[in-house]
């Protein structure tokens, strides 16, 4: 009599909340890109439930509504670029000029590879309102405030008798315009900005810019 097969060990699931957290920053991932992509008013929650592989129940179970939803995914924008922008325990003792050059490079990396963290902002900076009015009180001016007394620890010197803001505005444009419009540069330039080798030129650029180097 043949021995019957023995019916394969089912693989155990994932715990409830695991899986319920994991759909939560797989959504926020896609609206990242399609508000990034649509901006705020042409963003619809119903693609970005179908992009994110969900049904549009569950983006309203997670976060209620498209407004919520953009404000979380603004919340998480902003935490991701303080994780990679915080200066390291070791890194906090160094000279002033070097840690400002080190902030520059960890902020033109962060640039190149979070585009749509600038393109964002331009469309809400650019429509002003209510929603720009949290974004900045809650996360813009704190951050400022942060670059700002990095850099009057050692203002450069190229620049003298320039205004903070003019200063700072100057310093965010250097550093996000080439990747924003990367397209743009691969056109006319066939050159890719997000590639090491263009990143590390770029940084080398500003520094030359901003010091005497």
């Amino acid at each position: 009599m043949a021995k019957s097969k023995a019916s394969p060990t089912p693989k155990p699931r994932k715990p409830v909340q695991a899986r319920a957290a994991e759909t939560r920053a797989r959504i926020l991932d896609v609206a990242y890109e399609v508000f990034a992509e649509k901006g705020y008013d042409t963003a619809n929650t119903r693609d970005i439930a179908a992009a994110a592989g969900v049904t549009h129940t569950t983006i309203r179970y997670h976060f209620g509504s498209k407004d919520e939803l953009w404000r979380e995914t603004v919340r998480q924008m902003f935490k991701r670029a303080e994780q990679e922008l915080n200066f390291e325990p070791e890194e906090l003792n160094l000279p002033a000029r070097e840690r400002l050059k080190l902030f520059l490079r960890k902020y033109i990396y962060y640039c190149a590879r979070n585009t749509n963290h600038a393109r964002i902002m331009i469309a809400e900076s650019v429509r002003g309102g209510e929603r720009l009015d949290w974004m900045a009180e809650n996360f813009i001016r704190p951050s400022h405030e942060t670059i700002n007394k990095v850099s009057s620890e050692l203002p450069p010197k190229r620049l003298p008798g320039v205004s903070p803001v003019s200063l700072l505005y100057i310093v965010v444009a250097m550093c996000q315009l080439p990747f924003v419009l990367s397209k743009e540069v691969k056109t006319l330039y066939d050159i890719e900005m997000t590639s090491t080798e263009a990143i590390e030129a770029h940084i080398d650029a500003v520094t030359a810019l901003l010091f005497d180097e």
